[in-house]
């Protein structure tokens, strides 16, 4: 039955990847209906999480975010499979950058870096877009899915972009060894910790909260500048990019200092917009453990 389950998924998804927009968004919205008001899916969390995250908005306001939320995150749904037949000259048409500057200059400079963007945006559609910023050679880390064979078809679909993969835990392993490559490597680094005192921890959104230091790690031991992608939604199926430099001489910076600014460009990107976060997952399940003098 599972097998049967997984087919019926890839076939649901090789349709959504041939469908026009204009028809995909209506598909969207029923889904949306769906999701938000009849299967309720993380309504609790969603909501929990932006009345901590906003205190200084009203109950009403909270609402209007969280329903353009999950309006967001059926448009990111069905747009992700578009990546099937998704032409590298549809995405430069899809997805303006504001600023390329900032990755032309790494490359005239002969540095490697990281590309490290929050669940914002579309960042499925971002790795179609990448080769197209500069000369850098682009890669992107992903983590693997439980399922093996859901894995699989996540992996199929990101083979479709222009982008070499690298699972997480031998990217430093593959990146190390390219001591002769000029690379550009995705990192989605802003995935739910597991609250060890040896994670990063600080105030973000009114909260205390934990970060992965593994952007930090890798991009010291690697000397790799660090890029913030800042992707405001303009419109449905219409990017925005904005490039940060976070640092590019990481081996310069104090312990936790890119953490830290990473966290507060995303703080501040939020406050811009803040529907356009992945608000369903369980940012803050996690309290740091106090210490006793």
């Amino acid at each position: 039955m599972k097998k049967v389950g997984f087919l019926l998924v890839k076939l649901w998804a090789y349709g959504l990847s041939i469908t026009p927009f204009w028809l995909l968004y209506l598909r969207s919205d029923f889904y949306f209906l769906i999701v938000y008001h009849l299967a309720h899916y993380r309504r609790k969390v969603v909501r929990q999480n932006l009345l901590r995250s906003f205190p200084e908005k009203d109950l009403k306001e909270i609402k209007a975010i969280e329903k353009r939320f999950y309006h967001n995150l059926c448009d990111q749904v069905v747009e992700m499979f578009k990546l099937f037949h998704m032409s590298v000259d549809e995405a430069k048409q899809r997805i303006l950058v504001t600023n390329p500057e900032v990755v032309e200059a790494l490359y005239d400079q002969r540095k490697s870096f990281f590309f490290a963007i929050p669940h914002s945006g579309n960042w499925e559609w971002f790795g179609k877009r990448m080769q197209t910023f500069s000369g850098h050679h682009p890669m992107a880390i992903y983590k693997k899915v439980k399922n093996p064979d859901f894995d699989r078809f996540i992996l199929d679909l990101r083979t479709s972009l222009p982008v070499e993969m690298m699972e997480s835990d031998a990217a430093l392993r593959t990146l190390a060894r390219r001591k002769d490559t000029l690379d550009a490597v995705l990192i989605l680094a802003d995935q739910t910790s597991f609250g060890l005192d040896s994670d990063y921890w600080n105030t973000f959104l009114h909260q205390e909260t934990c970060w992965f230091t593994g952007l930090e790690r890798m991009s010291k031991f690697l000397d790799y500048a660090i890029v913030f992608v800042d992707m405001k939604r303009v419109r449905r199926g219409q990017y925005e990019l904005t490039f940060h430099l976070i640092t590019d001489d990481p081996k310069a910076t104090a312990k936790g200092e890119i953490m830290e600014q990473y966290s507060q460009h995303i703080e501040r990107f939020l406050h811009e917009q803040p529907d356009n976060w992945l608000w369903s997952h369980k940012r803050w399940k996690h309290v740091r453990k106090q210490t006793v003098a």
